[in-house]
């Protein structure tokens, strides 16, 4: 009898990053922007991307270093249909100049870019949200790490994203192709982008960044877990079918006695690279009963 594993999920410590700092905005600082249709802006000064990069896949913190009271205060303490935002940047003359940005499209094609337009569509822009509001002194911030800014001031994200047209704010002002923002409750995928001149490879998925209505913002590391969505077989040859993230590489592993860790079950050596859609790998066997586990890199 076929059986199915569904894909094994990671044990998760929630770990907190660091405290609340002052905006004092420098070249990878991850901001966290909020925003609404006839509201300020509330934008947070989150610290160095580094905290959340290089993790182990699975590894799962709760974001700290903010103040969900003052988004609470502003939007209402049901954050349903607010829009959220993740976005940092090194700076241009970085070795390995690279942009991080959420998005709410794990099915699009990955943002690629010449090293000008990087520099344009995503550098000045991104540093520009970061820098603009320490550089008006007439701008008090919030807190010590935030800022309240009216989406009619040039300081506002909304402003500078849109070149003060408030056309396709969605979409980074249109300088991104595909949707940056979620709408509150949702998953924000988390992506590394690099001009392609740069180092010449492929946009990288950092994780994903899921947000509640109350305001609870978490980050797991890595690729989403993918789901099996089902298994026929024909003959000797079982086709797993699963979903897939933009970009990362599947595997199946296998066995026909359970009792074992899954690390040690074979893997099958075919591969593929996930486009976002429902997936499938065959796996040729030589037992009537096997289980399955999709695993993503």
């Amino acid at each position: 009898m076929k059986k199915i594993i569904l894909p094994t999920l990671a044990l998760l410590a929630l770990l907190a990053t660091p405290a609340a700092r002052a905006w004092t905005y420098s070249d990878r600082d991850l901001l966290l922007v909020f925003r609404e249709s006839s509201h300020p802006d509330i934008e947070f000064d989150l610290g160095s991307v580094t905290n959340f990069l290089g993790q182990t896949n699975g590894y799962t913190t709760t974001v700290t270093g903010w103040d969900p009271s003052l988004v609470t205060g502003e939007f209402g303490t049901d954050l349903t249909g607010v829009n959220v935002v993740l976005l940092a940047v090194t700076s241009q003359a970085d070795p390995n100049p690279t942009a991080w940005l959420s998005s709410a499209e794990p099915n699009t094609t990955a943002y690629r870019d010449g090293s000008s337009d990087w520099s344009s569509n995503l550098h000045s822009i991104i540093s520009a949200v970061g820098f603009k509001p320490i550089t008006t002194p007439a701008l008090t911030p919030t807190e010590t790490n935030a800022y309240s800014v009216g989406t009619s001031a040039k300081q506002s994200y909304d402003y500078i994203v849109s070149s003060g047209s408030g056309n396709f704010i969605s979409q980074f002002g249109g300088h991104a192709p595909f949707i940056v923002e979620q709408s509150i409750p949702g998953l924000l995928d988390f992506w590394a982008i690099q001009p392609t001149n740069a180092l010449q490879i492929p946009d990288q998925l950092i994780g994903t960044f899921a947000i509640t209505t109350n305001g609870v913002l978490t980050f797991i590391a890595g690729p989403r877990a993918p789901n099996v969505i089902g298994i026929t077989r024909s003959g000797n040859v079982s086709s797993v079918r699963f979903t897939t993230t933009l970009g990362n590489t599947y595997s199946v592993s296998y066995t026909n006695a359970l009792g074992g860790p899954v690390s040690t079950w074979p893997v099958d050596g075919t591969t593929l690279i996930g486009d976002g859609n429902v997936n499938t790998l065959n796996h040729t066997n030589s037992s009537n009963a096997e289980f399955y586990r999709v695993s993503a890199q």
